[in-house]
């Protein structure tokens, strides 16, 4: 199965309550409770989101945490590379590959081009879209021929 990790998913969950309190800021405490993710990990989330420069934090009384831009410029590669790393769906897509047959791997280079796409992807949606279900819906007509729009609704 392919998914992100848990603590991405806990960030874009944070993130979305950042967005709702816009200028206010929120505490560790807040977001916990708002959340109803632990502390510990609200921390932990907190650290990356901060790090990678998608929240703002200022310590003191009216300290605090807020979006470092509006939702429509976070988009969901910069949160998923704040966790996860950069974008490898296999061992030869990553940048430094130690792949032990890459030598005489056919399919090796193919990798590429779909970790590619799957970046370009994650890149074209926000914050903002991913708070909004008829945006969704939008990005996968945008993306899907209607014809294979109609063939993945026949499927199930």
């Amino acid at each position: 199965m392919l998914k992100i990790g848990k603590l991405t998913d806990y960030g874009v969950v944070v993130l979305n309550e950042l967005a709702q309190a816009g200028a206010l800021k929120l505490s560790t405490d807040d977001i916990a409770g708002l959340t109803g993710l632990a502390l510990p990990t609200v921390r932990k989330v907190m650290k990356a989101l901060v790090d990678s420069g998608l929240v703002m934090a200022q310590r003191g009384a009216r300290g605090g945490y807020r979006l470092a831009r509006a939702p429509g410029q976070i988009r969901m590669l910069d949160v998923v590379q704040a966790f996860e790393g950069p974008v490898a769906l296999t061992e030869c897509a990553a940048d430094d590959h130690q792949c032990d047959i890459t030598a005489s791997c056919s399919l090796s280079a193919n990798w590429g081009g779909i970790n590619q796409l799957i970046t370009q992807v994650l890149a074209r949606v926000t914050l903002q879209d991913i708070r909004n279900p008829e945006r969704q819906e939008q990005l996968v007509r945008d993306a899907l021929p209607l014809t294979s729009f109609i063939e993945l609704v026949n499927l199930s």
